[in-house]
C-alpha cells in the first residue's frame, strides 16, 4: 500500500540519514596503510601477514589481499617493529615510524625458490578469475557473520541466488540461481556433495553456520572438481582451513525469540601435525508474533496478531580437522557431525502443537595430494562417507495425511581421483574418475510390519577439463564428462501392498559439456562467454514413488539444460577510494523435459516429463569505497523465469517462487575502532502457483548493525533485523520474523 511504500521510504532515509551524519574527523587515529609487491616482477603479494609489535608489548597484525594491499587503523604514535612473512618469500623486518597522520608504505619482498605442492601446477591462475569463465561469488564469513543469523539468511544477499524460508533460525531453507529449481543446484561440504539421490533441495537450515568460512557461488560454468555437470550451478561451503600458529576462538550470541549461539575453536601446530576442533551450538524459540489472517485472505474482520508455536531449533555441530606433509604431498583428514531438533509448525492459521523433525549427520574426508615427477602434475585423491538419519513425528495427524513416525537412513561412500597437469604453452588439463554409492532405508514406526522399500543408487563418472591460454590475454576453457547410473529399488523382506508397482531398476547415462572463453581487455576489464550442455536425472522419489498417493515412473529420462551466458568484469585496486569491482552478466538458460507430478481420477499422482522452461536475466554487482571510511556494496538481478509447458492456462506464465526483480545493498562506516553498516533488499511480487493466481508481495527490508572492539583480541558485534517490522513470508502460510535483534562477543588469540 502507499502507506507502507512511506513508511518504508521514511525508514530508508532515516537510516542514510544517520549513517552520513558521523562525523569523518573521528575516523583517523594513526592509520598505517600500504602494498606489497614482489622485488622482481613487480606484481602484488596476496596473503602475507604483516605484524607490528610495539616496545611495550601491544602486537597488531594483519594480511594483505588480492591486490597486495594492508591497512591497520588506531595504531598509537611511535616506532614499531616490523615483519612480513610469506611463504615463497624471505621475511622483512625493520622499523616503521607512526603519527597521528595516515602513514603510507610500499614494501618489496624477495622471492625464495621452493617446490609448493600444488600450487606449481595451479601458481599462473589468478585468485581474481580473469582467466576462467565462471562468474563466482565468495561471501567470506569467518568471524564476522551477522549475530543470530543462519547459512540461509547470509546467502541470501549473494548474487542471483533465491533462499526460500519457511521460518525462523533452523527452519526448512532452499536455495536456487538463476531461476532454477533446489533440485538442480548441487551444495558441498568442504568438497563433499551433500545432495541426495532420495530427492528434494538441500535443506540449508539444516546445516550450522559454526566453523564456516566462506561460501563459493558458481552461476554458470561449473569447474570439474564438482563434476562438471550441474543445471542450477554450485555452492561450495568451506570451512575454517589448517594451518598457521596456535589459535584460539570463542563465541556467544544472543537475540529475540530466545536465540542463543555458542562457539569454540581451537588450530595450530603439533609435532609435525595440524589440527583443528570446533564446536558450536545455536537454538531458538523462534516464537515470533506474525499477522494471521485466519486463512481467509478476503475477509480482514477476522485478521490478527498471533504467535509461532512449535517452532523451537536446536542445533549442535563438531568439526575436527588434521593434516600433515607426507615428503612432497599433503594428507588430511576431515570429520563433521550436526545434530539438530526442531518443531514444525505448519501453516500460521492452523498451527500444529507436536510435530518434529529430528536430524543426525556424520561426513567424514580423507584426501592425499601432490606433486608428480618434475613438479609439472598433480594429483588428489578422496574419499568421502556420509551418513544421515531423520526421524519425522506427526502422531496426531496436525501436517500430513493422517498419523506418521518414519525414520529414514541415507548412507553415501564415493571415491575420487584427479590429476593435473601442465602442458606445453602452459595449458593446464584436468581429468577425474568418480564412483559414488548411495543407499536410502525407511522405516515406518507405527507400522513396523509394513517393510518399508529400500533403494539404492550407484555411479560412476568420468571427465575432463582444459584451459588454454592464447597470447597473454585470451583464456578459452573447456570440458566434458559423462555419469554412469545405476538405480534399484528392492524390499527388505518382502513387497508392500500397492495399487500399482514399478519396475525394480533403472539406468542412465547422463553426459554435458561446457565451452567458455576469457578475455582480458586490460585496464582491469575482463568478458567471459560460457556456453554448456547440463543434465539432472530423477531422484528416488520421482522414480519409484512411495506406499500410497505417488506411484512412481521408471520412463522418466533426466532434465536437460542448455545454458549460456556473457559478461563483462571490471577488478579496481581495493586500496583508497574509488570502484574496486563491476559485473553486467547476461544469461540464457533453456531447460527441456522438466520433471512435473500428474494427479489422475483416483487422486494417485505420477510423474512425467513434460515441462519446458525459459530463464533469462541479467546480474549486476559493484564493490566501491565512496569516501576513506565509506564502503558500498550491492548487486541487482532481472530474471525472466518462463514457463513453456503446452498447458495453455500456463504457458508463458512465470515459474513459482521467481521474483523478476532482487536489490540488495550495504552502505558501512569504517570508524577506526568502529564499524557500522546499514543493508536494504527488495524483492519484487512474484508467485506461488503455475497458474500465477497466488502472489507474494513486493517486500522491502532494512537492516542495521555495526562492530566495536572491546579490548586487545576481544569484539562486540550487533544488528537489527526488518527495522519496520515488515510482515513478510516467502511461502503462502509460513511466515518470516519481523523486528528482531542480535548481539554477539567474539575472542580471537593466536600464539
Amino acid at each position: 500500500t502507499s502507506t507502507q511504500t512511506r513508511t518504508h521510504s521514511r525508514a530508508g532515509f532515516f537510516i542514510v540519514f544517520f549513517l552520513l551524519a558521523l562525523h569523518p574527523a573521528a575516523l583517523l587515529a594513526g592509520p598505517l596503510q600500504g602494498r606489497l609487491l614482489d622485488q622482481d616482477a613487480g606484481r602484488p603479494v596476496s596473503g602475507a601477514v604483516l605484524t607490528l609489535s610495539a616496545p611495550s608489548g601491544a602486537v597488531h597484525s594483519v594480511r594483505s589481499d588480492t591486490s597486495g594491499t594492508f591497512r591497520l587503523e588506531n595504531l598509537p604514535t611511535g616506532t614499531w617493529d616490523l615483519r612480513v612473512e610469506r611463504l615463497g618469500y624471505r621475511p622483512l623486518q625493520g622499523h616503521i615510524q607512526i603519527g597521528a597522520a595516515l602513514t603510507s608504505v610500499e614494501l618489496h619482498l624477495q622471492s625464495l625458490p621452493m617446490l609448493m605442492d600444488e600450487l606449481v601446477v595451479r601458481a599462473r591462475r589468478d585468485p581474481e578469475g580473469k582467466h576462467i569463465a565462471s562468474f563466482v561469488e565468495t561471501i567470506v564469513l569467518g568471524n564476522q557473520h551477522a549475530p543470530g543469523a543462519d547459512l540461509a539468511q547470509t546467502l541470501d544477499r549473494a548474487t542471483g541466488v533465491n533462499i526460500r524460508r519457511y521460518g525462523g533460525l533452523g527452519s526448512f531453507s532452499t536455495l536456487s540461481i538463476r531461476g532454477s529449481t533446489a533440485e538442480q543446484v548441487q551444495v558441498f561440504l568442504d568438497g563433499v556433495p551433500l545432495n541426495s539421490a532420495v530427492g528434494g533441495g538441500v535443506d540449508l537450515g539444516g546445516l550450522p553456520i559454526g566453523g564456516v568460512e566462506s561460501v563459493d557461488i558458481y552461476r554458470g560454468a561449473v569447474p570439474a572438481r564438482f563434476g562438471g555437470n550441474s543445471l542450477g550451478g554450485v555452492v561450495h561451503i568451506r570451512t575454517q582451513p589448517l594451518g598457521g600458529k596456535v589459535r584460539t576462538r570463542l563465541h556467544t550470541a544472543s537475540g529475540s525469540h530466545g536465540t542463543r549461539q555458542l562457539g569454540a575453536s581451537l588450530s595450530g601446530p603439533y609435532k609435525g601435525w595440524e589440527y583443528l576442533g570446533l564446536v558450536s551450538y545455536q537454538a531458538s524459540r523462534n516464537d515470533f508474533r506474525f499477522w494471521d489472517d485466519n486463512g481467509t485472505e478476503y475477509n480482514a474482520q477476522d485478521d490478527g496478531w498471533a504467535r509461532r508455536l512449535n517452532s523451537d531449533f536446536r542445533g549442535v555441530r563438531g568439526l575436527a580437522k588434521i593434516g600433515r606433509s607426507l615428503g612432497a604431498s599433503r594428507l588430511q583428514i576431515h570429520n563433521t557431525f550436526d545434530l539438530s531438533y526442531k518443531g514444525i509448525p505448519g501453516i500460521g492459521n492452523n498451527q500444529s502443537l507436536h510435530t518434529r523433525y529430528d536430524t543426525w549427520r556424520h561426513i567424514a574426508e580423507v584426501s592425499l595430494f601432490g606433486p608428480l615427477g618434475d613438479g609439472r602434475a598433480g594429483y588428489r585423491l578422496k574419499a568421502h562417507h556420509s551418513r544421515e538419519k531423520d526421524e519425522y513425528q506427526d502422531r496426531h495427524g496436525e501436517v500430513g495425511l493422517g498419523r506418521q513416525h518414519d525414520r529414514n537412513i541415507t548412507q553415501s561412500l564415493g571415491l575420487r581421483g584427479e590429476v593435473n597437469a601442465l602442458l606445453p604453452g602452459q595449458s593446464l588439463l584436468t581429468a577425474f574418475v568418480a564412483a559414488r554409492r548411495e543407499a536410502f532405508a525407511p522405516d515406518d514406526l507405527l507400522r513396523p510390519d509394513s517393510r518399508l522399500l529400500r533403494s539404492r543408487r550407484r555411479a560412476l563418472a568420468v571427465g575432463t577439463e582444459v584451459e588454454v591460454p592464447l597470447g597473454q590475454r585470451l583464456t578459452l576453457n573447456a570440458g566434458t564428462q559423462a555419469e554412469g547410473l545405476d538405480d534399484r529399488f528392492f524390499d527388505r523382506k518382502y513387497f508392500a501392498p500397492s495399487a500399482v508397482l514399478p519396475s525394480r531398476e533403472n539406468r542412465e547415462i547422463l553426459w554435458g559439456y561446457r565451452m567458455g572463453a576469457a578475455l582480458d581487455l586490460g585496464a582491469g576489464l575482463a568478458l567471459k562467454a560460457h556456453n554448456g550442455r547440463y543434465q539432472r536425472a530423477p531422484n528416488f522419489f520421482e522414480l519409484f514413488g512411495d506406499r500410497g498417493a505417488v506411484i512412481g515412473n521408471t520412463n522418466l529420462v533426466s532434465e536437460e539444460g542448455h545454458n549460456w551466458d556473457l559478461g563483462l568484469v571490471f577488478r579496481g585496486s581495493a586500496d583508497g577510494v574509488g570502484l574496486s569491482l563491476a559485473e553486467v552478466v547476461y544469461y540464457r538458460n533453456g531447460v527441456e523435459d522438466l520433471i512435473r507430478f500428474i494427479q489422475n481420477s483416483q487422486r494417485v499422482s505420477r510423474p512425467h516429463n513434460m515441462g519446458r522452461a525459459l530463464l533469462r536475466g541479467v546480474e549486476t554487482r559493484l564493490k566501491a569505497r565512496l569516501l576513506p571510511t565509506l564502503a558500498l556494496h550491492g548487486n541487482y538481478a532481472y530474471q525472466r523465469a518462463e514457463n513453456r509447458t503446452p498447458f495453455s492456462f500456463e504457458r508463458g506464465n512465470d515459474l513459482p517462487n521467481a521474483p523478476r526483480h532482487r536489490l540488495n545493498a550495504r552502505i558501512s562506516f569504517d570508524l577506526g575502532r568502529a564499524d557500522l553498516y546499514g543493508e536494504f533488499s527488495r524483492e519484487s511480487r512474484h508467485f506461488l502457483d503455475r497458474a500465477n493466481l497466488r502472489t507474494v508481495p513486493v517486500r522491502a527490508l532494512y537492516n542495521l548493525g555495526g562492530t566495536v572492539p572491546l579490548v586487545e583480541g576481544i569484539s562486540l558485534s550487533w544488528e537489527l533485523r526488518n527495522l519496520t517490522d515488515n510482515q513478510v513470508a516467502d511461502l503462502w502460510g509460513y511466515p518470516l520474523p519481523g523486528r528482531s535483534y542480535g548481539l554477539s562477543v567474539r575472542y580471537a588469540a593466536h600464539q
